[in-house]
């Protein structure tokens, strides 16, 4: 049996690029161990050169791929059906898995704090702590957060399940599109394996380090619910615990696992957060949220391309330019996983799925969350502002949920869960980018072997595990994951391209007018 097994199981993975990535992850973490200040310093380096070179280069491409992506949502190839069947999933399960997977638990975290920095340190050369600074607070978390990131997973999304659906490319992989894309579909070069890599270091990174700083704000409730003082035994727990219900919906797989626990983590928040919104100051919530929006459309195109020559104050590079190289570390992720859920969607419910809804999720938690924090810091009812510089603003969050009935007890065992759901969505959705990145065959579903997707369950686990063990900082991790993503600028340039080249080629040859659904075909004849 153990032989059949194995006959089953060979040349499925690429074992030689699990191997080559795994030990190049355990180089880094002996370096952080090792050498932890000379690490972080040497990255920060690298990365402030890297974001000074191609930090401009970076704000175009973003606005030229927002105006691609509204391109998808309106223009010709909008009707384009992507798979042979009816969707998968239903709109709110669509739409709440790929909003938890690009979220996590950081909008938590930022959607209670992150107006904070930008009242301090804010952008477009307004006056930090004043008036002006705190309005345009709230504005920018919807900027950097909203559109222009969501834009990016637009058009990788849409580009691979074309490649996957469509052109039939056998296998959810970044590199396995962009060979098809050249012609090649016969092997992987050697760039092929590289953006392979980037991918698998990118996700394990990133992915690990929002485990690892998840751990703080869990803590947090566990404090706030129980009373106890958090040990290093208790957050050790708090990361087995997560990672024991990621790897069991991951096992499950995608129908049953992580739709059904993005749909209970997706409405626990939404019903959070119409709470916070009912109990606290409603109409301060409502007026701030308008104005924030109005000044973020206001100041659109400014903040798009803000890059601060005459002040240099170094906001553009701290927080725009960081959130768009961010956006670029999940984008392989993002891609996979969107492809996968999109099956029976046209391109422009994908398109307008993952720009708006992604977007409105992101807004809803941050309108809500950050209006509540700002009246609690004007009403000098809760100094957030100096916790949050302080370097505890789980503190802050929890200071600020006691004004609210059930503020003590209620709220951060629900707010507990969410964070569970959350980041147990984030990354269910990154074991499968993982184990389809280093899958050479899938099965006939398109599903991969689950118990690859266990294997890097394990993996995401163990890269914070270790990081906490050796007392070392998530930062350089994070930075350099983020660093290692940069080249996906180029990358993602390429697919627009080669997707635009086959709806192109495809629309000559007549295959588009049979991919366009009965429905919408009335549409655009009438």
């Amino acid at each position: 049996m153990e032989e059949n097994l194995n006959m089953k199981t060979k040349g499925k993975f690429d074992l030689s690029l699990i191997i080559v990535s795994l030990a190049l992850l355990v180089l880094f973490v002996i370096m952080m161990i090792n050498s932890p200040d000379a690490t972080l310093n040497g990255i920060n380096n690298i990365f402030n050169k890297v974001v000074a070179v191609f930090g401009p280069m970076l704000e175009v491409f973003t606005f030229i791929m927002l105006c691609l992506s509204f391109y998808l949502g309106i223009g010709r190839y909008k009707n384009v059906k992507l798979g042979d069947s009816d969707p998968e999933y239903s709109m709110f399960s669509y739409v709440a898995m790929m909003t938890l997977a690009a979220l996590a638990s950081a909008a938590l975290y930022w959607g209670f704090t992150e107006w904070a920095f930008y009242y301090v340190t804010p952008g477009l050369g307004l006056e930090p702590g004043s008036t002006a600074a705190l309005e345009a607070s709230l504005g920018y978390s919807f900027f950097h957060w909203g559109l222009s990131g969501q834009c990016i997973y637009v058009i990788i999304g849409v580009a691979m399940a074309y490649a996957f659906y469509v052109k039939k490319i056998p296998v959810l992989q970044t590199s396995a599109v962009c060979s098809a894309m050249m012609g090649d579909v016969k092997g992987k070069s050697v760039i092929g394996k590289l953006i392979d890599f980037s991918v698998i270091f990118g996700v394990v990174g990133g992915l690990g380090c929002s485990l690892g700083l998840a751990v703080p704000l869990a803590a947090g409730a566990l404090t706030q619910i129980f009373g106890v003082k958090i040990t290093f035994p208790i957050q050790v727990g708090i990361v087995v615990f997560i990672a024991i219900v990621f790897t069991l919906t991951s096992f499950i797989g995608t129908k049953k696992g992580m739709k059904n626990l993005s749909n209970f983590s997706a409405g626990l928040c939404i019903v959070f957060l119409i709470y916070v919104f009912l109990a606290g100051p409603t109409t301060f919530i409502m007026k701030n949220t308008v104005n924030s929006f109005g000044w973020m459309i206001g100041e659109f195109p400014r903040m798009s391309f803000f890059m601060d020559p005459i002040a240099q104050t170094g906001f553009p590079e701290s927080w725009t330019l960081y959130f768009q190289a961010f956006y670029l570390n999940y984008a392989a992720l993002m891609g996979i996983f969107i492809a996968k859920v999109s099956k029976g969607r046209t391109i422009k419910q994908v398109a307008w799925a993952t720009l708006f809804g992604i977007s409105a999720g992101g807004w809803f938690l941050f309108a809500v969350h950050g209006s509540f924090s700002i009246h609690a810091h004007i009403t000098n009812q809760t100094n957030i502002v100096e916790l949050v510089n302080s370097g505890v603003g789980e503190a802050g969050i929890y200071q600020v949920l006691e004004l609210l009935p059930g503020g003590s007890i209620i709220l951060p065992v629900a707010l507990l869960v969410i964070i569970v759901g959350l980041v147990a969505s984030s990354l269910d959705t990154g074991s499968l980018s993982l184990a389809q990145t280093t899958t050479k065959i899938v099965e006939k579903d398109g599903e991969v072997n689950r118990w690859l997707r266990v294997f890097w369950c394990i993996v995401l686990t163990l890269v914070p595990l270790s990081i906490m063990f050796a007392k070392a900082s998530f930062s350089a991790l994070k930075i350099l994951s983020i660093l290692i993503s940069v080249p996906f600028m180029f990358i993602i340039i390429f697919m627009a391209y080669g997707m635009f080249k086959w709806l192109k080629e495809d629309r000559k040859s007549g295959l588009i007018d049979q991919l366009i659904v009965e429905d919408e075909r009335k549409e655009m004849l009438g």
